[in-house]
């Protein structure tokens, strides 16, 4: 799940001030008497409504006048502050996802390649019982393998093989899909019955 990132209330209020002149709510060349009309219509401190102010004073929504109290400068000016607000919003909302996100397809590839591992694992110590046996095997120079897709190949209709993950360069690619490509080095990691061992010396020796 996406954490939301909270908005300070000074700037909800900035946000909610800006639509309410857009509004005419309140009217463009209008003025508010002071801060504490503010306080009273949000229910917040002097100080909140004193940020809110500030941010939008930045942004010539408004003019703020300590004697003459907060005069609406412009509907034009209130309308782009909230666009800007939109778009920072939206920017800083897809970059905490998809920040999330990376951070979970990490956590999921990593339990991923723990899970494979564990199956190479145990196959391995029941290779001599008669249960799932995974083999190896380099994919060499000239080999009809190389440079070529795992479903170009029909690797399992030409060799009764399972690729469960090919090693590469110290990388281990789990789960290879038939969109995957075979390079030169590659090392198969595959299971099947005692005869796939020599289907696949014949078939990628080619």
């Amino acid at each position: 799940m996406t954490k939301q990132t909270k908005t300070p209330n000074y700037i909800k209020i900035a946000v909610d001030i800006a639509h309410r002149i857009t509004n005419n709510e309140f009217i463009e060349g209008s003025k508010i008497s002071g801060r504490t009309t503010l306080v009273g219509i949000y229910n917040v401190s002097h100080e909140t409504i004193r940020r809110s102010l500030s941010l939008l004073k930045d942004n010539d929504v408004v003019i703020v006048n300590e004697k003459s109290g907060i005069i609406i400068n412009s509907k034009l000016k209130a309308k782009e502050f909230l666009n800007i607000f939109k778009t920072k919003s939206d920017f800083f909302s897809l970059n905490n996802e998809t920040f999330n996100l990376i951070k979970q397809k990490k956590s999921i590839d990593n339990q991923l390649e723990k899970n494979i591992n564990s199956i190479i694992e145990f196959a391995t110590q029941l290779r001599n019982v008669g249960s799932i046996i995974p083999f190896e095997s380099i994919v060499e120079d000239g080999s009809v393998a190389v440079n070529k897709s795992i479903g170009e190949l029909n690797f399992w209709q030409n060799t009764k093989a399972t690729i469960i993950a090919i090693k590469r360069d110290g990388d281990l690619f789990l789960s290879p899909g038939p969109y995957f490509t075979i390079k030169e080095n590659d090392i198969l990691v595959y299971v099947g019955d005692d005869c796939v061992l020599e289907n696949i010396k014949n078939y990628i020796s080619i």
